[in-house]
């Protein structure tokens, strides 16, 4: 037979023991918890911020920090420091603002590389409307341009950056600058408001009305970022993308197939994440990592004494990373000399030593726009003049011509000789007329 069971009652001396041992683990949480709590706080960020109205901003309804229009400031190294600068618009649909992955991971991406940038606090829904938060975004590029020198930024080089619904701020702010006056009491509003570059990410598609379209041609330089996926903004964003080529504004857009929206710099994706690489490459290119001035270059690309007739020239900036690369391809289609280029100065080098690699494309090549046969037949087709006797003669000169391949992969030259032991390079000086670059097989 098994015992009755029976109930088991704890003497009081044990139910004190027991609330005891309760109340000093409880105690103990409460000093993990709270210690916890004090590391977060001791973590958190500590970011200078700057109101942009010190005295209240214009049409204040309050006085938090929603009220407040602010930048925060993130300052590179000064070792690294480019001297230029972006104001970041994070985005949120004008109810939120994603200040963490559309502001400070953008921001130390871009103090890495030695980019000044300023995370704005602008005003949202329901408190505020669009006037509001175009005010902020055009106040911030004033202040910032006005107190350049405290930044230790160049006032010319002075761009925004936007995201989603930020990149609609940018956009408008770029589109509606104000100039600047210079007889105001307020030295920020001597300033012009408009930035030197703007940069569109996933957003910037408005409904443009048709008068918007004069305006377009006074926008600065543009890099735009999308996908396909995010259907809804790479819609107007390629229809802007156009709009810009239209009004000849200097514009690079890059549209992915997959992601979707709110990617950020897409740090980490192996595919998304080369986008900011291309958009460093284009600040790169733009010459906005550099205070020098670019220069227009004419130059010549000999192999053995003789024109190139056909390939690439790179010169690479030796000892300065931020200035621009050159990259002229040598076609022969309009030069009178063979090998010649011409690289204008919006897309020129900068003062300083380059390395130089020449590309061989082709042992034999004669543009339709070099060959005299060739230019007086395509003359007659325009003309609508040729005739069946222009035809035989035309078929009977390209059975003659040899266009079968002529070298088997590309050569590349980047020492001046075989033998050298040390790469081509050159020095590009102010007022430099012709640039002569040879090479040799031998």
């Amino acid at each position: 037979m098994h015992a009755p069971a029976c109930a088991y009652f704890p003497s009081k001396n044990m139910t004190n023991i027991f609330r005891q041992l309760f109340s000093a683990a409880s105690l103990l949480v409460l000093l993990l918890l709270a210690g916890a709590l004090s590391k977060v706080a001791a973590d958190k960020p500590n970011y200078r911020v700057i109101e942009l109205w010190p005295n209240g901003a214009p049409g204040a309804t309050g006085t938090s920090d929603e009220d407040k229009p602010a930048i925060i400031p993130v300052l590179p190294d000064a070792a690294k420091a480019t001297g230029a600068a972006i104001l970041i618009c994070p985005g949120g649909g004008f109810m939120t603002r994603a200040t963490d992955f559309e502001g400070v991971l953008v921001s130390n991406w871009l103090k890495e590389r030695g980019i000044t940038s300023f995370i704005l606090r602008y005003r949202i829904r329901p408190l505020y409307e669009r006037k509001d938060w175009l005010a902020d975004a055009q106040r911030a590029v004033q202040h910032i341009r006005a107190n350049a020198k405290e930044f230790g930024i160049d006032p010319k080089r002075l761009g925004i950056i936007g995201f989603s619904a930020g990149a609609d701020l940018a956009y408008d702010a770029a589109l509606n600058p104000l100039p600047g006056q210079s007889d105001a009491t307020d030295a920020i509003a001597r300033v012009s408001s408009r930035p030197d570059f703007q940069i569109l990410v996933y957003g910037a598609s408005p409904q443009r009305p048709a008068t918007e379209s004069a305006r377009l041609a006074a926008l600065p330089p543009t890099f735009m970022f999308c996908t396909m996926e995010d259907m809804g903004h790479v819609r107007g964003m390629s229809a802007l993308y156009s709009d810009l080529i239209q009004a000849r504004v200097p514009v690079e857009a890059h549209f992915f197939q997959n992601g979707e929206h709110g990617v950020g710099f897409a740090l980490g994706d192996p595919v998304l994440g080369e986008y900011p690489e291309l958009l460093h490459r284009w600040l790169t290119q733009g010459g906005w990592l550099t205070n020098k001035a670019r220069l227009a270059l004419k130059g010549v690309v000999k192999l053995d004494g003789a024109g190139l007739v056909r390939g690439i020239v790179t010169l690479t900036p030796v000892g300065n990373p931020n200035a621009p690369s050159v990259t002229a391809y040598i076609t022969n289609a309009h030069t009178r000399e063979l090998g010649s280029f011409i690289v204008d100065e919006k897309q020129g080098p900068v003062a300083g030593q380059y390395r130089v690699e020449v590309r061989q494309d082709s042992l034999r090549w004669l543009s339709n726009s070099r060959d005299p046969f060739m230019i007086r037949m395509q003359a007659k087709l325009r003309e609508r003049t040729m005739t069946d006797e222009d035809r035989k003669e035309w078929g009977a000169y390209i059975r003659k011509r040899d266009l079968s391949p002529s070298l088997e992969k590309q050569i590349v030259f980047r020492r001046q000789r075989p033998k050298d032991k040390s790469d081509y390079v050159v020095e590009i000086k102010p007022g430099t007329d012709l640039l002569l670059l040879e090479v040799f097989t031998r």
